[in-house]
Order: structure tokens, then sequence, then C-alpha cells
């Protein structure tokens, strides 16, 4: 059983998580890839995709996010060590701290060869499936994410007539892995279009692949070598636009381009994903999410805001953070670190590589939620998103309504004494016993149901614990409903824009 488990993690370690960024009608897209340490919570997902440039978006772009993990998560066995070297030497923890990352990034730099194994077969059945218009892909990888873009090619075979999709250009930046300029050759063999290789002097992370002369930090023949002068190797992604107009890359190759935008400065504004999607919806759900976030006394928003969204978003951002945090960032937090703070106030985090758009991660959230509130069972614990939308508003309020009360204080109590009453009905011996062979069946019997009634017990004092959690900590009763409200109202928004 446990190896099956194994072998079930590694195989969806290599499974990609393609997320089209909006739909449109198209023959051609571009595919972006990400490195290490990038694309591991829906707030990082959130800040790549919005590093596309505007000039890009009339075009088909798809992000592949794949379990590049991040180099803080440590594991408990790894923190035992760091702990006992410690009581060695402060010099030793940080030695065995090193030496951990060190084993950890090349575990996930062989993980980024075996994504680029399997990247054209999986980008073509998503393609296939969601977008088979599409014939030609160009691909844009940074870092770990270059490596696994130059594997990929490398595994491609020579282009051959109706092959789909055609790879045209290939815009490699600040790439982690070494190509030599037969690598270089033998790939431009493989793709209709450019090679491009954005790559910076003054990137010293690139220098911790000891043991590969990277391609992120050199020229090499028959690639379009673009110089990004004193760029580090984060600075790729929050300027994406400017490596693509020096790389002359799509249509940000004419000089003319601009974005024409005017850039909003208000955080909560900023926060589209939020207040975009309450001021585009009608006032009956606007009004349903600010009476169940004004349930909480940590909160206050007045009647006579002008804007009642915007009055509503700053709100539910500033109950979501801690107050001394939020007043030393002069914010609260946005909408993604929400829902990542309630997923993982339920234990989510891991189930989550799934979801790259808020309204996924909202749905996971609040099926959980439901499963939790509801241990007898509720329909809204296992709705797909169709299911959902199609819900009428008056009964989805209903329901948003129920869960309110389930998750206040004095319901957490009643479902505490609901556990102690099934750990009293736990079965007793009574009578005699009869035999030697009585006894033996009596005894299996008992503890048999007695396991059972244990394991349940567990998992509805679990249950209690995280709803009592719920209640206690400061908003989160009122902040679940309200979030439950903006969901379905993105749902009925549609917006792909604001999914």
């Amino acid at each position: 059983m446990a190896k099956q488990q194994q072998s079930r993690g590694e195989a969806s370690n290599r499974r990609f998580k393609f997320s089209t960024q909006r739909a449109v009608q198209a023959t051609e897209a571009n595919l972006f890839i990400h490195g290490y340490s990038a694309g591991h919570d829906l707030d990082d997902r959130q800040a790549l995709s919005c590093s596309i440039p505007h000039e890009l978006h009339a075009q088909l772009n798809i992000f592949a996010f794949w379990e590049s993990s991040h180099f803080t998560r440590i594991n408990a066995t790894t923190k035992k060590l760091i702990l006992a070297a410690t009581r060695v030497h402060i010099a030793a923890s940080l030695v065995a701290l090193a030496a951990d990352r060190v084993v950890h990034f090349a575990a996930i730099r062989n993980r980024a060869e075996e994504m680029g194994g399997v990247l054209f077969e999986q980008l073509r059945d998503y393609l296939s499936q969601h977008h088979p218009d599409v014939t030609r892909v160009n691909l844009i990888g940074h870092s770990l994410g270059g490596r696994v873009v130059v594997t990929a090619l490398r595994n491609q075979p020579l282009m051959q007539a109706g092959l789909s999709p055609q790879i045209d250009n290939v815009l490699l930046m600040a790439a982690a892995v070494e190509v030599s300029s037969t690598d270089a050759a033998a790939m431009l063999h493989r793709i209709d279009g450019r090679l491009i290789n954005a790559y910076s002097k003054a990137d010293g992370v690139l220098l911790l692949n000891a043991d590969e002369t990277c391609l992120g930090r050199n020229e090499v023949k028959f690639f379009d070598n673009v110089h990004m002068e004193k760029f580090d190797h984060s600075d790729y992604w929050p300027k994406l636009r400017d490596v693509m107009q020096k790389a002359e890359f799509s249509v940000l190759a004419d000089p003319g381009t601009s974005l024409g935008l005017r850039p909003e400065n208000d955080f909560a504004k900023k926060d589209i994903h939020l207040y975009e999607v309450l001021s585009s919806s009608n006032s009956g759900l606007l009004e349903a999410a600010i009476t169940h976030l004004k349930s909480s006394s940590w909160t206050s928003i007045n009647d006579g805001e002008a804007d009642r969204a915007l009055a509503f978003t700053r709100e539910l951002q500033s109950v979501s953070g801690h107050f001394l945090a939020n007043f030393a960032r002069g914010n609260g937090l946005r909408y993604s670190k929400v829902l990542m703070m309630l997923a993982e106030h339920y234990g989510l985090g891991s189930t989550l590589h799934h979801c790259a758009k808020v309204h996924e991660y909202e749905a996971v959230l609040l099926n959980h939620v439901f499963q939790h509130a509801f241990p007898e069972g509720h329909p809204l614990a296992s709705a797909t998103l169709e299911e959902v939308k199609a819900l009428s508003q008056s009964d989805y309020l209903a329901a948003v309504d129920a869960l309110a009360k389930r998750l206040t204080l004095g319901q957490c109590f009643q479902l505490a004494g609901e556990a102690d009453k099934a750990l009293e009905s736990l079965p007793v011996e009574q009578g005699a016993i009869a035999s030697d062979i009585a006894f033996a069946d009596t005894l299996h019997t008992y503890w048999q149901s007695a396991v059972e009634r244990l394991r349940s017990l567990e998992k509805q004092a679990s249950r209690v614990l995280t709803n009592l959690g719920t209640a206690i900590k400061p908003g989160y009763s009122a902040l679940i409903p309200a979030i439950a409200v903006v969901h379905y109202a993105r749902l009925q928004l549609g917006d792909e824009y604001l999914i």
C-alpha cells in the first residue's frame, strides 16, 4: 500500500498543470514555464500570470505549472537533523542546512529533466482537449523552466509533417542548464522560429549551479543571444516585457508598442479578483457578502460608503491579516494570500497543485469547509463548479447562511458534546463469558468495534478542533461565508480575466 501511494505521488509530481490565462480563438499559443521556487502557491501563480505583457493579452497564453518546490520547504527529517547539529555548534546547523538545500536543488533539477521528457506529450493532450485549433507553440522558460524546455527539445524528433503542434520561437531566460553549440544547432533544427538566449553576467544565482556552465550567464553559438545588462536572476518575470521587447519577441518586436495603461495605485482596487468581481456583480450578492463580513466584531463597514465594493474589499483584506503586520505594510492581505491562509488552516496545502486559478482554490476550500461544517452531509460539500453556478442566487445564499451558523462558537461546543457522546457509546463488555472460545469471539468483536468507533471519533474530534479554531480566530467565522458569496459571484460573472 505504501509503495502504491509513493508511486502515485511520484506520478503526480510528473504532471503539468496547464492554465490558460484567457481563452481566445487562435492557432498559435505562448507557453510559459517557471523555474525553481516559483509557481508553488496561488499568490506566486497569480504574480507569474500578471507578468505577461498587456500586448500579449490578445494572444493565447498558457502557463505550465509543475512541482518545482521551494527552497524554504524543509521536511521533518531535515528539521531534526538541523536541530541535532545545533546542539553541536551553530555553524554545524548552517552546514547541515546548506548541504540539505544543495541536495534539494539537485532533486528538483532532476525533476525538471523528467518534466521535459513529458512536456510535449502532456501539452498535446491539453491542446487537443481545450484548444484543438492550435498548431504552433512558442516556448518561454525561466531558470529550471529553461531546463525543462531544453530537455523537451533534445527529446523532440526532427520536424515531421503532420506532427502537431510545431514549435515556433523559443525564449530561454536565465536558463539553469548547460547547452553546447552542438546542442543548440540540433535544437534549432527542431523548431520553426528563433532560438533566443536572454542572459546576464550579473546573475549570481546561477553560479550556485556549480557543476555546469549555465546558459543563462553566457553566449552560445546558434542562439540569438540577448544580454540583459545588470539583470539579477529574479528580474526576468517582473520585467518580462523589457526582456521580450529587447529580444524582439512576437508583437513586442515593434518598438512603437506601449502599454498605454494607467497603473492603479490603490492596493484594494489592484486586488481585481476581489474588488472587480463584487463591483461588477449585482447588489444582492455584494450586500450578502457585506452582511456576513459585518457579523464579525473585528470589521466595520459604514452604510454610507460611496463605493461599497471597495469598502468590502479593504475590510476583508484587513481582517485577514494581523493588525500589526497590516500597520507595518499599510494594507491587509491580497485575496490570493487570504485563500492560502485559509487553505493552510484547513490543512489543504498539499492538495492544491492542480489549482492554478482563484475559482479553483475557492472551490476546493469551500467544498472542504462544507464537509467540516456538515458532517451529516451537504450538497455543496462535493458540488462541482458547474453545479454551484447552476444554483439560484436565493438557494445558494440560503446555504451560505446555514454555513455561517455552523461556524459560530456555540455550534462548535454542540459538536464537541456530540463527540463526547460518541466516546461514551464505545462498547462495554457485559455478562459472563461462557467459555474460552466465546471469550475470544467477544474480545475480537469488542476491539474491532472499538477501533472503528475510535477512528470515527478521531475524525470527529479533528473536525471539532478545526471548526473551533475557525470560530475563535478573529474574523474567520465571518470571512469564510463572505468568500463563499464572492466565489458564487465570480462564477456568475464568467469573466475569464477574473477567475
